[in-house]
């Protein structure tokens, strides 16, 4: 059977509405014991560069060589500051009691979230536009020469409207009527932010 509390946890976890954990850091000095001399402070910089993703120029490498003797003034030997970060389990030692609270909050913010996401949904409404065309060109039926400046292919055309933050609705056709010609209405949707 499973355990109820790591169950539990594990959905607390997973809900971004709830810190779950904390991430403290602290400063430490290390003794290395070997004695101050150029040749151990020039390693010991070259180390904490390595460790630290830090590249072997100069410049960085008389840094940390300044940052450790800081570091060792009044000691005998080499200390090495370095940063750990420990990240502590805020439910940790909580009883079920607590994880059920915390699941009910998580619950409570999703239901909102969800509701508030319906409601847009049910009072959506769009704005629309209408690009009226003669035909739709592919790029392998650009003209060439100085009339490609007022051509513009469908993929053309598509790409303009999203930039600008339109969708494709549809595309329709509307029948020759008498004389005139068959028009194509290519028609873009935008929803109101109201």
């Amino acid at each position: 059977m499973a355990d109820l509390k790591k169950v539990m946890l594990e959905e607390i976890r997973k809900s971004s509405f709830i810190q779950t954990s904390s991430i403290s850091e602290t400063e430490e000095y290390i003794d290395t014991g070997l004695a101050k001399t150029e040749e151990n402070v020039q390693m010991a910089a070259l180390n904490y560069l390595d460790e630290k993703g830090y590249r072997r120029r100069a410049d960085n490498v008389e840094y940390a060589k300044r940052m450790i003797l800081e570091c060792s003034e009044g000691y005998d030997t080499l200390i090495i500051k370095r940063k750990s970060i420990v990240e502590q389990d805020l439910f940790e030692k909580a009883g079920v009691n607590e994880l059920r609270d915390a699941i009910n909050v998580c619950m409570l913010n999703t239901m909102s979230a969800m509701n508030a996401k319906l409601e847009r949904m049910a009072n959506i409404s769009y704005e629309y536009r209408v690009e009226v065309v003669e035909r739709l060109y592919t790029d392998a039926e650009r003209p060439k020469g100085h009339l490609s400046g007022d051509f513009e292919t469908l993929e053309e055309l598509l790409n303009r409207y999203s930039h600008a933050g339109w969708q494709l609705d549809r595309i329709q056709v509307d029948p020759k009527n008498g004389n005139n010609p068959a028009r194509t209405l290519v028609i873009f949707k935008k929803e109101k932010m109201v």
